[in-house]
């Protein structure tokens, strides 16, 4: 059985037919849907490139998996411009596979289910973020989306999130409304690939530490979504208090120059590493633990794979309360995304504290636990399951 999934990762493609991406959608991202289908076709926008900007790039297709193209588009404009030619194709790919996983909220997505909910075929979401949130800067889009994912998850067989309870509230399912069936089901599971071996000790701090090193991580720096800017102004504020104090970003991406010029003019340019793309989890892991303590100013998120990350190497944890976040962190440990103050005196308190770092971290240590492949993957495959079943069932009765 062959499963058709949507998702809103660029992906790049060289001229002898081969497809790569510079984030986490690579090939062994796509094994968690070889679990339960035999074959999988990912939807995606492609951008026909030269072998030598995929040096550092992660190989997507392989045995049992290929790639479906879309337009290439970046931006509302490049989507307006384009709509008929991604619209024709997105209404000619909704007739491949034998059952579908859309990944929501994202432009590519939200197209293919237009076009697959008219098949008649069996389908299930895999919710991942707030469009209300990820559309802010963009009213229209805002609006249309988050009326978009309301109506879809009513619409689908199956509905998954991210969260255990924000996206719920906000976005239910069929069968939360109406009650479950073999037909219509609900789950929740992150997307993280998180192994045991990636988990780290819990960290400890001498009393006499005086230099601090805050990560953050962002791998596609090309808005201004993840608080580079707040974290850039914190670290300003801290220096000017004689706070011995550094930053790395881990990540890159269109926006990553006009940060690094923030940070300059700001006086604290000698402050801040960008490290560029990482080729792989562990090059991340190698960074993180190189921190002290992560900052995460997010202004959306679904529940951030960045900072279940960081947990698991033991860091401390500030963020926002955005989403499914405080289903992560406690209140205390969360503040506005522009409440720079908020951030700088909760930073110094802890440099002072360090006791309190330590129990932050054995608090994350526990709380990452519950996100390793071994506990994440038996609902995911049970999830996907039913969708086989339904599926099965379809085309028993001869609804192909």
């Amino acid at each position: 059985m062959e499963v058709l999934v949507a998702a809103d990762s660029l992906i790049y493609k060289t001229p002898d037919g081969k497809f790569w991406c510079k984030t986490i959608y690579g090939y062994n991202f796509w094994l968690r849907y070889l679990e339960v289908f035999e074959r999988v076709s990912i939807v995606s926008r492609t951008h026909s490139v030269d072998y030598s900007e995929v040096t550092e790039c992660l190989r997507v297709d392989g045995p049992n998996v290929r790639v479906l193209e879309l337009p290439f588009m970046r931006g509302m404009k490049d989507y307006i411009t384009n709509y008929f030619s991604f619209s024709k194709t997105a209404k000619k790919i909704a007739k491949e596979g034998d059952c579908a996983i859309i990944r929501l909220p994202s432009v590519v997505a939200a197209m293919v289910h237009k076009y697959y909910k008219r098949t008649g075929k069996p389908y299930a979401l895999e919710i991942v973020a707030d469009p209300h949130d990820a559309y802010a800067s963009n009213k229209l889009a805002q609006l249309a989306y988050t009326k978009q994912l309301k109506n879809a998850a009513l619409q689908a067989n199956g509905v998954s999130y991210v969260t255990q309870f924000y996206l719920q509230s906000k976005y239910p399912s069929f069968s939360r409304l109406y009650g479950e069936t073999d037909e219509n089901f609900e789950s929740y599971y992150s997307t993280i690939n998180l192994s045991k071996s990636y988990f780290s000790l819990p960290k400890t701090f001498n009393n006499e530490k005086k230099q601090f090193t805050i990560v953050h991580t962002a791998n596609s720096i090309n808005n201004d979504m993840k608080g580079h800017d707040t974290l850039i102004k914190v670290l300003k504020q801290l220096r000017e208090e004689n706070y011995d104090v550094n930053i790395i970003f881990i990540g890159d991406g269109s926006k990553r120059k006009y940060y690094e010029q923030m940070a300059h003019e700001n006086g604290v340019g000698d402050f801040v590493t960008f490290t560029g793309l990482l080729p792989s989890g562990e090059k991340v892991r190698e960074f993180l633990l190189k921190g002290d303590i992560f900052v995460f100013p997010t202004k959306a998120e679904g529940l951030p794979r960045a900072i279940i990350e960081a947990m698991a190497v033991g860091l401390p944890v500030l963020s926002t309360p955005v989403n499914g976040i405080p289903e992560l962190l406690p209140e205390t440990n969360m503040f506005d995304p522009y409440d720079v103050n908020g951030f700088v005196n909760k930073l110094k308190f802890l440099f002072k504290n360090v006791s309190q770092l330590e129990e932050m971290s054995k608090e994350n240590l526990n709380t990452a636990e519950k996100y390793v492949n071994e506990k994440l993957s038996i609902r995911r495959k049970n999830y996907y399951r039913k969708l086989r079943i339904v599926a099965e069932k379809l085309y028993e009765t001869g609804g192909k």
